[in-house]
């Protein structure tokens, strides 16, 4: 009896008549109150997000904007299904969902090429047309006209003061979260095979968390990178007590998302591609807003990291020739000792920042290093 009720009113969703009265097939567009029999807690979540927020344009935008901010457009109307970014702006059209009783599933996928339709800085030049070619599970490289104001990994995020949509998915795309991991990853408890999408950050649907987070920002980032934070509360290393920094209480996003850059790329004070009109991440923290000052403690920091360093691993790389030379030269004791100073290394060297997330720690770390290796070469002689 309800299948057949929902069913009903779908149909009746799907005639939709147009200005001159004529009933036009919206492809198969049921609007999101359709799903909510079958789905009531994913509507009810979905109902509080932005992508529920009626879509209220100004006259002369109306057009350009209602590709993103509607569902269900018709291309040749220009007139929307749906007045929100509605449940089958992702998942596709619902009706021979609820025509089959749910028996043809809809797309569910984790994609960030489904969020990249709207997110994303564009040079399309075309209003509206290639929106209106896309449908869920497609790839945006596949769109004709599109053509995506481009992002380098290895230069500074590019920044526009007014652009509408952001660069998020461009950002995205070139950073090492679309790349396929080589190891395995666990987001929430879940296996996460390839790019980090997305999805893995944020819920779609609707949280109570800022910018639709799962969960609050510093629980997101420690979720996959647990070493950095590790570092960062300076903790983990064997024969090191917990050594705390100035950057320990930092939230990783202050750093790697100043201006929201979805690169993750820090904007470093001395980076001569940065304009005097952008805030560096350290100046988006430090009350002095001084970027000389401000390079040379990131470079005395960096030089201090490098200086303790090289000594370490050059007296590691002569034990190491040693053992070759002669494999049981070492007693089990030293041999323990000597797996724990590597252990120790390869945490604040796979860290990646180069001594900035915790100097302290990693200095301790390295002189701890030092001191145990010149008890093994001497062993050794």
């Amino acid at each position: 009896m309800i299948k057949t009720a929902l069913f009903t009113f779908a149909a009746v969703l799907i005639g939709v008549v147009t200005a001159s009265g004529v009933e036009e097939d919206r492809t198969g567009y049921t609007g999101s109150v359709a799903c909510q029999t079958c789905h009531p807690e994913i509507y009810e979540a979905w109902t509080s997000s932005k992508h529920a927020g009626p879509f209220k344009p100004e006259q002369e935008t109306s057009r350009v904007c209602s590709g993103c901010h509607t569902t269900g457009i018709s291309p040749a109307q220009q007139s929307p299904m749906e007045n929100s970014v509605g449940c089958e702006a992702c998942h596709g059209s619902g009706k021979e969902h609820i025509s089959s009783e749910g028996e043809i599933k809809l797309l569910k996928s984790n994609s960030a090429d489904i969020c990249g339709r709207c997110h994303n800085g564009n040079q399309s030049g075309d209003d509206i047309a290639w929106m209106t070619e896309y449908g869920p599970g497609m790839r945006l490289s596949d769109i004709k006209g599109l053509k995506l104001i481009p992002v380098s990994p290895d230069k500074t995020p590019p920044y526009f003061e007014d652009i509408h949509p952001s660069l998020t998915y461009n950002m995205w795309l070139s950073s090492g979260h679309a790349k396929t991991p080589d190891r395995n990853i666990d987001v929430r408890g879940n296996k996460w095979e390839g790019p980090i999408t997305c999805t893995a950050c944020h819920n779609s649907h609707g949280s109570a968390n800022p910018s639709q987070l799962v969960m609050k920002a510093e629980e997101v980032c420690k979720s996959c990178h647990s070493l950095q934070v590790a570092v960062l509360k300076g903790f983990g290393a064997k024969g090191i007590e917990e050594t705390r920094s100035l950057h320990t209480a930092a939230p990783c996003v202050s750093c790697h998302m100043t201006e929201k850059n979805h690169l993750m790329k820090m904007l470093r004070p001395d980076d001569p591609a940065l304009s005097e009109s952008r805030l560096d991440s350290c100046s988006a923290c430090h009350e002095i807003k001084d970027r000389k000052m401000r390079t040379d403690q990131l470079r005395d920091m960096e030089a201090w990291y490098d200086e303790a360093m090289e000594p370490v691993q050059e007296e590691l790389k002569i034990v190491e020739e040693k053992l070759k030379e002669n494999p049981d030269i070492l007693t089990a004791a030293q041999k323990t000792k000597l797996e724990d100073v590597k252990a120790n290394l390869s945490i604040i060297i796979n860290d990646g920042s180069n001594g900035v997330h915790n100097l302290d720690y990693a200095l301790e770390t390295m002189y701890l290093a030092k001191r145990d290796l010149k008890e093994i070469i001497t062993a050794m002689e």
